[in-house]
């Protein structure tokens, strides 16, 4: 009988540990390649870096080593592991095997290396967009000999690597006898490895998550200032998730004197301004359309709709409302950027772009020198959407998630879990309200509510009791959203901080989920509420004229809360702007820019008119006016591309910010 020696060795030398052990020299070259990158750059970080930070990058690094490792080396796997006992004694078979193990992670190595010297050019790691930013430029092939000589060490430290992979390179153990182990211990290697491929790919180590794979922005989770992303990041990844995006080219509309002329997002607060230490709350509420509020649609059905909402008409009597409201957004992980940072969607999302990685400001951030403390609550898990990474980036200085709320046991723990998404809304708000009671004020305070998703279910005890009109199982979702706000308002109004806040109400998008031919239109599908309730009364009150969206939530805020330093906003401020100059932009599929009357829509970067409507006058926008002589059409036109430029010119040169803070660890 084999000693447990003997079977430990066996193990070691199994086809299964083999590959384990390959792999374990493609992370240490990974870890190799990201110290050297960090030493290479020092002047860089140096300032800032603590042992604390760089064992967080470090960590947080093997998120995105595994999903490159992985993503890289599937065929490397499959090969490996294949159960075929013939061909473990094909020596051919083994060196194809072998060889793409070493091409493919000296390739990756090559990479990360060449990378940790562009760097410092761009102070980003490099991703698809680079090689569209540098097309056509001919002086590249001798750059790059000057750099390489100039770098020779690593040069060396590639070759070194790579030799490496050749020397350790472990091969699969022969098959034995009886064969039938062969063959049970490679299919289940096989199956556990493709689990764990899929799983790594997607960043989530060794286990499968609801949340989407991680994103290049994701990188935010784990660094103080957006420049750090370069440590966590390693370029195989970054380029492998940023293959095929579309990257959008800066326009050339305008010279830079005219463009700051026509439109600047460069936000100088008054000096005359006093700091008012108003606490503010920012409830964004998943799929609230406009279309589902009573008060916001008097006209419809006859006068005879009343929506589903009853606690939200009763707060549209006692807060600041606009004529017109709409969505910068069409999904939610666009809502966390225009809300809080005054970032619209641009035709994608902007925490999956290639302007992920900028330093950006935010509601929090420029409150910070106020003296404002800033969290952020959202009942999903922690890692949903990337948005803990998010508010990570946008200086928020607290995440509370899924998990702080199942280790609080005040509200019920993971009984409260809805059984797809998350916590429902009601126990949730009811967290956000004794939580933000903690802090010290003033404070900003935002909460992401998800009950109102599908697969449309409310809590049981709602079942019956909440009215279901049998047209779509959402607006039962949708009353329980608003019975939600109802208690969490009727707790936050006993609590002493209640009188010094604001709070505002909006939706993260709209939703698809529509039953009247307005909200149908390409107009339509971008109408929000946007609710700005002041208890004490200091706010103005009722229906606003003129147009409000998301990315006016927070210059209105930092204006109004005398914020003093200048900042980047994509909105404007609210109660500072008169009606007529009001204006809002969404761009989904198409760019459209909305002033007074009128809904401009334009054909995409190319910034050419393509359709005109008089949306007061024709609510289903059925009368195309472009071309016809229409006066607006040539001002609205020249907006809505300066614009689009200087959006676009911001987030290539990573200038989004004026003040990039730090963020605590």
């Amino acid at each position: 009988m084999a000693t447990i020696r003997e079977k430990i060795r066996r193990v070691f030398r199994s086809t299964p540990a083999g590959l384990l052990i390959n792999l374990f020299w493609i992370y240490a070259a990974y870890t190799i390649c990201r110290a050297a990158f960090l030493l290479e750059n020092w002047s860089v970080f140096s300032d800032s870096l603590t042992w604390k930070s760089a064992f967080t990058m470090f960590i947080g690094g093997l998120r995105f080593d595994s999903s490159a490792i992985f993503y890289s080396n599937a065929l490397f796997i499959l090969l490996y592991l294949l159960p075929v006992a013939a061909k473990e004694g094909k020596k051919w078979y083994k060196a194809m095997t072998k060889w793409i193990y070493v091409a493919v992670n000296a390739l990756c190595v090559v990479i990360n290396l060449a990378d940790t010297v562009f760097f410092a050019f761009r102070l980003q790691r490099s991703t698809m967009a680079t090689f569209t930013e540098f097309q056509g430029e001919g002086n590249l092939l001798k750059i790059g000999a000057i750099e390489l000589l100039s770098h020779w060490y690593f040069v060396l430290l590639a070759a070194a690597l790579t030799y490496g992979f050749i020397k350790l390179y472990r091969y699969p153990a022969m098959p034995g006898k009886p064969r039938r182990n062969y063959y049970i211990t490679n299919c289940v290697a096989l199956v556990v490895m493709g689990y764990v491929t899929v799983s790594g790919m997607r960043g989530a180590l060794l286990f499968l998550s609801a949340t989407r794979p991680i994103s290049v922005g994701y990188a935010q989770r784990y660094v103080g200032r957006a420049v750090e992303t370069g440590v966590v990041l390693n370029t195989p990844f970054s380029l492998l998730r940023t293959t095929g995006q579309h990257v959008m080219a800066e326009p050339t509309f305008f010279s830079d004197k005219e463009l700051d002329a026509i439109y600047s997002p460069l936000h100088i607060p008054a000096d005359t301004v006093a700091p008012r230490g108003k606490n503010v709350v920012i409830l964004i509420v998943e799929s609230l359309s406009q279309e589902f509020i009573g008060g916001l649609n008097k006209d419809l059905d006859g006068g005879k709709y009343k929506g589903y909402t009853p606690f939200t008409d009763s707060l549209l009597n006692v807060s600041a409302y606009w004529e017109q409201s709409f969505a910068n957004t069409y999904f939610s992980i666009d809502a966390p950027p225009a809300v809080l940072a005054s970032i619209p969607r641009m035709r994608t999302p902007f925490m999956t772009s290639s302007h992920s990685l900028n330093d950006i400001n935010s509601i929090a951030s420029e409150l910070k020198p106020l003296g404002y403390r800033s969290a952020f609550f959202h009942g999903a898990d922690n890692e949903s959407l990337g948005i803990h990474a998010f508010t990570n980036q946008a200086g928020f200085d607290s995440y509370f998630g899924q998990n702080e709320f199942y280790a609080d046991k005040r509200f019920g723990g993971k009984s409260q879990f809805d059984g797809t998404w998350g916590v429902w809304d009601e126990p949730f708000l009811q967290f956000f309200a004794a939580k933000i009671g903690e802090m010290r004020q003033p404070f900003v305070a935002s909460v992401f509510t998800l009950s109102s998703h599908h697969p449309f279910r409310v809590p049981e005890q709602y079942k019956d009791s909440l009215k279901d009109e049998g047209l779509f199982p959402l607006h039962k979702c949708i009353r329980y959203a608003d019975l939600s706000l109802r208690r969490f308002f009727e707790t936050a109004s006993r609590q002493p901080w209640y009188a010094n806040t604001i709070f505002i109400l909006t939706a993260d998008h709209t939703s698809a989920k529509r039953t009247h031919d307005v909200y149908k239109t390409d107009l339509g599908g971008f109408r929000v509420p946007i609710l700005i309730f002041d208890p004490s009364g200091e706010l103005p009150r009722g229906r606003m004229e003129g147009i409000a969206q998301q990315t006016d939530i927070m210059p209105t805020m930092l204006n109004y809360l005398g914020a003093k330093r200048p900042y980047i906003a994509f909105g404007k401020d609210l109660f500072a702007t008169p009606a007529e100059d009001s204006w809002a932009f969404n761009w989904d599929k198409i760019p459209q820019y909305i002033q007074g009357d009128w809904l401009l829509q334009l054909d995409g970067e190319e910034g050419n008119v393509t359709a005109l409507y008089n949306y007061k006058r024709d609510p289903l926008l059925k009368n195309n006016l472009a071309g016809k002589g229409i006066a607006e059409e040539a001002a609205m036109t020249r907006k809505a591309r300066a614009f689009i430029q200087s959006y676009l010119k911001r987030m290539s040169n990573n200038s989004a910010t004026v003040n990039p803070t730090k963020k605590p660890q």
